[in-house]
């Protein structure tokens, strides 16, 4: 499936769910925008505090916690939920995302070909 069918269907669910995309103002675009934004840096600090629960029985070894093939599936969750909320965030600035991803990934390409080996 491709992303931009992925994103269409998130959006369509949200939709259904009265989580809107389009707005009548930029003041309420805004706040919708700092709403998102809120959202997936909370699915980011879920991810890390995940991923520093790992760490510390690395550097601890008398720490019990987690090994990183225990919440990989976890882990996994979490890059969903971030995915879900760049769909929206991209959605209310207008944008298609994944022709923004493939514009960006040849952006870079011209800026880091120099370092392929």
């Amino acid at each position: 499936m491709e992303l931009s069918t992925i994103v269409k269907r998130q959006i369509t669910a949200d939709e259904r769910r009265g989580f809107s995309v389009r707005f009548s103002s930029d003041a309420e675009r805004h706040d919708q925008l700092s709403r998102e934004l809120v959202g997936l840096v909370g699915e980011i600090g879920e991810f890390a505090n995940e991923l520093k629960k790992v760490g510390l029985g690395f550097t601890n070894p008398r720490y019990n916690g987690p090994r990183l093939d225990e919440v990989e599936s976890h882990l996994r969750e979490e890059l969903a939920d971030v995915a879900i909320y760049l769909f929206r965030l991209s959605t209310i600035l207008g944008g298609d995302l994944e022709q923004d991803i493939l514009a960006k990934m040849a952006q870079n390409d011209e800026r880091y070909g120099d370092l392929e080996r």
